[in-house]
């Protein structure tokens, strides 16, 4: 019996060694997991910006703004227009007359004073150009960020998958074992129905792990414009970091925020639209600006049945003018003074947006920091809990191979060593994320 005793006490502490150590490997990726479509983190980042359906967009608003600002700058030049007009006409109570015209002329103008209302929307159209072309900016920074919560949540996904395989296949191998054990009457119908019973619930915790795994990878995929059927794994030197302390210190709060603001494209998007609805203000007040033309023209014509002398007619019928045209608005019904309105309107509600814009990237910076720091103290706390459950799942076995632990309390601690695991897992996910979002914010990985 002190021989049955010792070999049941050896094969328990054997698979508490097993159990403990299937379950701290799932914290690294073996390069036996990995695919051939194996995507790194600056991997996705690159094909989301290459393959982004929003990006496109905002790249084609940039070309649109492109063409807006050479229209404007048309404006400036001189206008020259040819024209040829055929004429039919009939007096029906004149004999003899002839029914053509001809009419060949060409002419040009050019405003030579309009208040400098042209030069000002050349000035607000390149102002929108770059403010359009920081807003590419800041919808790459915001497809960066989606990228890297579904890169990070598909990497802790996958480790939470590793860890409910591991323990379900330990939890099998335990009920067989038990199986056995219970045919030789050294334990209950009670303890193998509970192990039968720890089986299913350790594959419905598997079950619910490849679902996350499922929707994780989806929502990256999604985000890659990937092939609905394609196929791909990820990785990251990230995974087998063991501790924040093997990470680089966080800098200061204030060092982040200063960095955040000085790189956020979105502010700077937001000054330059202040700036061009200013320039539109202007441009809305010279609508009472008196305007200088200055206008050209040459023509000549003929009248086919009057004669055969066309050439004649051509020549002799040439003329040439030269207009200088002055436009005095007096009243006009309003228009202007509405026109400023909206405008000063517009101007507002890009200040109030830039404003709005800063308060609003002062709160995620911060919230981002405490979320960082909080992240990494967790970390530390889910590694000193695993070990903690590590050695208290140790006595657990030893108590129970001494009948002094029921089955019921030992399967407990197994379980807090598990959820342990997956906290650790959670946690220092959740600190890689914090640390890589700063970075995206203070430019870094641009």
């Amino acid at each position: 019996m002190q021989r049955l005793d010792l070999c049941r006490h050896l094969k328990g502490m054997t698979k508490t060694r097993v159990l403990i150590s299937a379950i701290m490997a799932t914290t690294v990726f073996t390069t036996a997991s990995l695919a051939e479509s194996t995507w790194s983190l600056e991997d996705c980042l690159k094909q989301a910006k290459k393959a982004s359906l929003k990006l496109e967009s905002a790249k084609l608003r940039e070309q649109s703004a492109d063409i807006s600002v050479k229209q404007a700058k048309s404006s400036n030049y001189p206008t020259v227009s040819a024209s040829i007009q055929n004429t039919l006409y009939d007096h029906p109570f004149i004999d003899n007359e002839d029914h053509y015209r001809l009419n060949l002329g060409i002419s040009g103008s050019y405003t030579l004073w309009d208040g400098g209302a042209k030069s000002l929307n050349v000035e607000s159209k390149t102002l929108s150009k770059e403010a359009t072309a920081l807003a590419t900016l800041q919808t790459e920074r915001s497809i960066q960020e989606s990228v890297l919560n579904a890169y990070m949540s598909l990497l802790a996904a996958n480790e939470n998958l590793r860890t409910a395989d591991a323990s379900v296949e330990l939890a099998q191998a335990e009920f067989e074992h038990y199986g056995k054990l219970f045919e030789a009457g050294s334990i209950t119908k009670k303890d193998l129905t509970q192990s039968q019973s720890n089986v299913l619930q350790k594959q419905v915790a598997q079950l619910s792990a490849q679902l996350s795994v499922s929707t994780a990878k989806t929502t990256l995929r999604q985000l890659l414009e990937l092939e609905d059927s394609a196929e791909f794994q990820v990785s990251a030197p990230e995974t087998g970091i063991d501790s924040p302390d093997s990470l680089p210190p966080l800098p200061t709060f204030e060092q982040i925020k200063s960095d955040a603001q000085n790189a956020h494209p979105g502010l700077k998007s937001d000054s330059v639209s202040v700036r061009a609805a200013q320039k539109n203000t202007q441009v809305a007040g010279k609508g009472s600006s008196i305007t200088v033309t200055l206008g050209a023209n040459s023509s000549t014509g003929l009248q086919a049945w009057e004669s055969g002398a066309y050439k004649d007619q051509l020549k002799y019928g040439w003329q040439n003018s030269i207009t200088l045209g002055i436009n005095i608005p007096i009243i006009d019904g309003g228009a202007t003074a509405n026109k400023v309105l909206q405008a000063q309107v517009s101007e507002t509600e890009s200040q109030v947006s830039l404003k709005e814009d800063a308060k609003t990237l002062e709160n995620n910076i911060e919230k981002l920091y405490l979320n960082a720091v909080s992240a990494d103290m967790q970390w530390k706390a889910a590694i000193l809990q695993v070990q903690a459950e590590t050695e208290a799942l140790t006595v657990a076995e030893e108590q129970r191979n001494a009948g002094a632990l029921t089955y019921t309390d030992y399967l407990t601690q197994k379980n807090n060593l598990e959820k342990a695991q997956i906290t650790l897992t959670n946690a220092k996910y959740t600190s890689l994320l914090s640390r890589k979002l700063l970075e995206l914010y203070q430019g870094k990985l641009d």
